[in-house]
């Protein structure tokens, strides 16, 4: 009953929808991306969030929640390609639960402190946690 609520409360695997359109995106602040499932972001809510890209991980960034998340999704959580962003060119607001799938990595074809829109889906990871599951990146104009 314990390892099965566990198992439950940690993460979500959500698909990538095989459209998108931008319209249907709603922009936030990179600070309610960092805060989490605080107001006003919800579960499955798509956004669109302005950032720098920082690098691909080679670390998991939500440690207690990936072998409940390997057991519920064994062919596509380890599959999955998590990256950090920065709010700014200078390296100031850290977020690194941004996701994208093999495919989309090579796609995007991102370097370091790309300015860069995310387009994407809130997806609870576990507690107060959050994820973005990105759907599509669009390379932004520095201003």
């Amino acid at each position: 009953m314990l390892i099965s609520s566990l198992v439950a409360s940690c993460g979500q695997m959500r698909p990538v929808p095989p459209q998108w359109s931008a319209q249907e995106y709603t922009p936030i602040e990179f600070e309610a991306l960092q805060a989490g499932t605080t107001p006003p972001l919800a579960a499955n809510q798509l956004v669109q969030c302005r950032a720098y890209f920082w690098q691909f991980l080679n670390y998991d960034p939500a440690p207690f929640c990936y072998y409940a998340n390997q057991l519920r999704y064994p062919l596509s959580w380890g599959s999955l390609e998590w990256c950090a962003v920065y709010k700014t060119q200078q390296m100031q607001g850290y977020f690194d639960k941004v996701v994208m799938d093999g495919s989309q990595q090579r796609e995007f074809d991102l370097k370091r402190l790309d300015p860069i829109i995310l387009y994407g889906e809130v997806v609870p990871l576990g507690g107060k946690q959050v994820y973005l599951r990105v759907h599509h990146i669009a390379k932004d104009a520095i201003d």
